[in-house]
């Protein structure tokens, strides 16, 4: 029971240490967060991913008044990860605004420290005053491959 006792306590005292790793890496990476998703029609089944200053891509699922289920995770690529990390460095992403009201529509969440904006569209015709670095960055998403 002492050894139990002693290893519990041990555990506890490194906890802060280990949970810190990787807040590190979104420090150095801008702190961001992304959700690209696309969703509605006959169906209401909304499907997407989201990226993680941390390194990580979920994809996911959503059915109508349900909670998103993940359907699998991927580790980001170095290279693809600094990509995205510069992008968001950009203050035109969080200045430009679009509301689409559409059928079926995409939504691109962003996130980074206190900074919000939310941005809808129709994927398949974006909008004519959309920045190039809103293009860049969704292409980039879109790269993130399963």
């Amino acid at each position: 029971m002492l050894k139990y006792f002693k290893s519990a306590m041990l555990f506890i005292l490194f906890l802060p240490f280990m949970s810190c790793s990787s807040s590190d890496s979104c420090t150095t990476n801008n702190n961001y967060r992304i959700d690209y998703y696309s969703g509605g029609g006959f169906t209401g089944v909304e499907s997407g991913i989201t990226i993680s200053c941390e390194g990580w891509a979920k994809f996911w699922k959503r059915n109508l008044n349900s909670l998103r289920q993940t359907t699998d995770s991927i580790t980001i690529s170095s290279d693809k990860l600094k990509k995205i990390s510069e992008l968001m460095k950009n203050p035109e992403l969080f200045s430009y605004n679009n509301k689409f009201a559409g059928n079926y529509t995409t939504h691109l969440v962003l996130m980074k420290d206190i900074q919000f904006n939310q941005i809808t569209f129709n994927e398949s015709d974006l909008p004519a005053n959309m920045p190039d670095i809103l293009k860049d960055l969704i292409t980039e998403i879109k790269g993130i491959k399963k």
